[in-house]
């Protein structure tokens, strides 16, 4: 289990190049609803971190942060990715 400051550090979409700490910070100064305010943190309109991301969004809003339940969306999001990867490697 990684500490707080870690999980705040973990890069949460890889096509903004934002961390989880980058996503907070903009969800909490935007009032946007959560398909616009994504926009300013991945950058694009891919959904591979929605989870990850709709979690933070709701959490942000309510004021109240469960860091290992951001690090298991993102984990899972990793792991996913690579286990695509490696099917794709090996042809099955």
């Amino acid at each position: 289990m990684a500490t707080k400051e870690e999980i705040l550090a973990l890069e949460v979409c890889e096509c903004g190049c934002k961390n989880v700490a980058d996503a907070i910070k903009i969800f909490q100064e935007t009032s946007l609803p959560y398909k616009k305010a994504k926009k300013l943190v991945t950058e694009c309109d891919k959904t591979c971190c929605r989870a990850a991301l709709i979690r933070v969004f709701d959490m942000a809003y309510t004021g109240q942060f469960d860091y290992d339940e951001i690090e298991r969306l993102i984990q899972l999001r990793h792991d996913k990715l690579g286990e695509m990867f490696e099917r794709m490697k090996s042809g099955r």
